[in-house]
């Protein structure tokens, strides 16, 4: 390891010429903990109060010129009843005005001033007639048919799930399906059998199964069982006809 020479500047001034690096973790964040964030409180400013209020106004007015537009014209007795008085009132407005103007130099100044007077009266009537019967007999109308559609639209729904119910019943769980599948497939065979057709092929037997669920060892064994009787049986074979050839 070389050795620092110590006539060098930075040992023999008495003034320090070099500056100690601070480290990292003697500095200290510019900012606070959690300065970016801010909270946002759960009142509301007057300003948003309104702009809600306006909005919610705005919702329910649109609504409302929709049901307007909808249900405008009641089909009722009464609605046409009411529009057809309404209609002769306007009418007979509209023409004592005519007479009242257009009579001024040869009718009496009474009678100009009585029909004026019978104009405005019928107008008035017409105006309080279609803001006040019509208007409730329309707003009754429409109320009624909200109802209906709010009825219409539970029992279109208690439809469909009494359909979705009715389906999954019938489709039922996937072993079902192959029980149901299974016993559609034999159905055909079991009416064969009972028409009384024979078959020319040996029937199966059943595969004999172990004690436990396999049954490989026991058609082994079978299997061994069955070679050793028909050695036997061609050794048998064998000595009698030695025995008979000797007796020849």
């Amino acid at each position: 390891m070389s050795q620092r020479n110590p006539m060098n500047e930075r040992y023999t001034s008495e003034e320090r010429t070099g500056v100690t690096r601070k480290s990292a973790a003697s500095a200290k964040p510019k900012s606070k903990a959690a300065a970016s964030v801010t909270v946002k409180s759960a009142k509301k400013t007057p300003e948003q109060r309104k702009a809600a209020e306006k909005a919610a106004r705005k919702e329910a007015a649109a609504k409302q010129r929709e049901v307007e537009r909808k249900y405008y014209k009641p089909d009722t007795p009464r609605y046409k009843r009411l529009r057809a008085i309404w209609w002769v009132m306007l009418i007979a407005a509209i023409g004592c005005t005519t007479l009242s103007f257009v009579g001024q130099g040869a009718l009496p100044q009474w009678l100009s001033v009585t029909t004026l007077i019978a104009a405005y009266v019928f107008i008035i009537g017409a105006f309080v007639l279609d803001f006040w019967q019509i208007k409730k007999e329309r707003v009754a109308y429409q109320e009624r048919m909200l109802a209906l559609e709010e009825k219409n639209a539970k029992a279109e729904k208690q439809a469909r799930r009494v359909q979705q119910a009715k389906q999954a019943k019938a489709k039922g769980s996937g072993k079902n399906q192959n029980r149901h599948a299974a016993q559609k497939a034999g159905a055909p065979a079991a009416e064969e059998a009972a028409d009384g057709g024979e078959s020319d092929e040996a029937p199966v037997k059943p595969q004999r199964r172990g004690l436990f669920g396999s049954g490989f060892r026991l058609s082994n064994r079978e299997k061994m069982q069955a070679e050793k009787k028909a050695a036997k049986e061609a050794k048998a074979a064998a000595k009698n006809g030695a025995g008979a050839s000797d007796q020849q």
